[in-house]
C-alpha cells in the first residue's frame, strides 16, 4: 500500500493535534494509503515519543527527502512566509496552519510563491469539515429559510485568562493580531465558505489584561456582503461560559437555522409558518466524508482537524484539487478581510 509521508513543522498542541490526525486516519479509515508521519521539525532538539518519527532540526533535510510528499506548517504566524519560502524550492505540497501569515503581506507572498511554482496547498480551515457546516451551506443554497437577513458567528475562549499565557507569541505584537486573527480567520472564512463575499467589515477590539497582552482579547466585527447581507462575528480569549458558546446563527424571511459547533452533527432549523423545529442530521456520504460517526468521535475539533488533513493527503494521492478545503487564496481573502477589519474601527 502507497503512504503519503508528511512531515510536520513545529511542535506546540496545534503540531501534535495534526500528528495525531494520521494516527487517528489509519485505525479508523479503510484509506487505500497510509499517512505517514516521518519528521517533526523542530529548532532545538526534543525527544519525539513516536515510533519512526525522526526529530530534526533542518528543515533542508527534510525538504530534501524526496519521499515527503507534503510539509505540515504548525509555528507561530510570522514564520509561515520563511518555510514557505523554502518548500517551494522543492515543490513540495504544503498545508499550513491558520492564518495564513502574521501579515496580508506575508500572506500575498506566500499565495503568488505556490502559485508560481505550480505546489498544491491548503490551509487548515477546518471548521468546513464539520457535517453541520455543510449542511448550513447546502440549506443556504435550498433557501430554506427564505432570504437571508442578518447572521451572528460567535467564539468564546477562556485559555487566556491564565497568567501564564504573559510573552507566548500570541500575545506579542509580531503576531499580527490577537483574538480576531487567530479565531476570527476561521469565522471569515466560514462567511466566504457559506454566504458569500465580503464587502465592507468594521470591528471594535479591546485588551482587558493590558499587563499580558499586546494584542486583542476581545473583538465584534459588523460585515456587509456584497449581496446585502449584513452580520456580525464575535470573538474571545478570556470569556469563562460552563458550557463555551461557540455557535452560528442565521436568520431569513421564513425562519432561522443555528448551529452549535461542539454538536457538529445537528442543524436546528425554524421554519415560522410552520413554527415547528427541524434538528437536520447528515443524510449523504459527502456531509460526513472522513468525519466520524458520534460514537467515534475524538471532539469537534481533533476531528475536524483529521478530516481535514486526511482530505489534503487524499489530494495528493489522488492527483485532483483539495475539494471542500481553503487554498492559500482562500486564506489571503481572509488575511485581507481582517486587515481591513483592524484599520475600521467601529466608533
Amino acid at each position: 500500500m502507497k503512504s503519503i509521508n508528511f512531515a510536520i513543522i513545529g511542535f506546540g498542541s496545534i503540531a501534535k493535534a495534526h500528528a495525531l490526525a494520521a494516527y487517528d486516519a489509519n485505525l479508523r479509515y479503510n484509506l487505500p494509503f497510509t499517512l505517514n508521519l516521518k519528521y517533526v521539525v523542530t529548532r532545538k532538539p526534543c525527544e519525539i515519543k513516536l515510533p519512526g518519527v525522526k526529530n530534526c532540526i533542518n528543515v533542508q533535510e527534510v525538504l530534501e527527502d524526496e519521499s515527503i510528499d507534503f510539509i505540515s506548517i504548525s509555528t507561530p504566524n510570522d514564520s509561515h512566509l520563511e518555510y514557505v519560502e523554502k518548500a517551494v524550492q522543492y515543490y513540495k505540497a504544503i498545508y499550513c496552519e491558520k492564518p495564513l501569515a502574521s501579515t496580508y503581506e506575508d500572506a500575498l507572498k506566500m499565495t503568488e510563491a505556490v502559485n508560481k511554482n505550480n505546489v498544491k496547498n491548503a490551509v487548515a480551515f477546518m471548521y468546513r469539515f464539520l457535517p453541520a457546516v455543510r449542511l448550513l451551506k447546502r440549506e443556504i443554497a435550498n433557501k430554506t429559510i427564505g432570504d437571508i437577513i442578518d447572521f451572528k458567528i460567535k467564539i468564546y475562549h477562556k485559555s487566556y485568562l491564565n497568567s501564564n499565557k504573559k510573552g507566548t507569541w500570541r500575545t506579542l505584537k509580531s503576531s499580527g493580531g490577537g483574538a480576531l486573527l487567530d479565531l476570527g480567520a476561521h469565522l471569515i472564512d466560514l462567511i466566504f465558505f457559506t454566504l458569500g463575499e465580503i464587502e465592507k467589515i468594521d470591528s471594535k477590539t479591546r485588551i482587558y489584561f493590558k499587563e499580558r497582552s499586546f494584542v486583542d482579547e476581545i473583538a465584534y466585527c459588523d460585515i456587509k456582503l456584497f449581496n446585502g447581507v449584513q452580520g456580525s462575528i464575535e470573538v474571545s480569549r478570556i470569556f469563562a461560559e460552563a458550557d463555551q458558546r461557540d455557535s452560528f446563527e442565521i436568520y431569513g424571511t421564513k425562519g432561522s437555522m443555528k448551529l452549535n459547533f461542539k454538536n457538529p452533527y445537528v442543524l436546528e432549523i425554524f421554519l415560522n409558518e410552520e413554527n415547528m423545529v427541524k434538528l437536520v442530521k447528515p443524510d449523504i456520504a459527502e456531509d460526513m466524508q472522513f468525519y466520524p460517526d458520534e460514537r467515534n468521535v475524538l471532539g469537534y475539533f481533533q476531528s475536524a482537524h483529521t478530516a481535514s488533513i486526511i482530505n489534503f493527503a487524499n489530494s495528493i494521492y489522488e492527483n485532483k484539487d483539495i475539494g471542500i478545503a481553503a487554498s492559500f487564496e482562500d486564506g489571503l481573502k481572509c488575511q485581507k478581510i481582517i486587515k481591513e477589519a483592524y484599520e475600521n474601527p467601529l466608533k
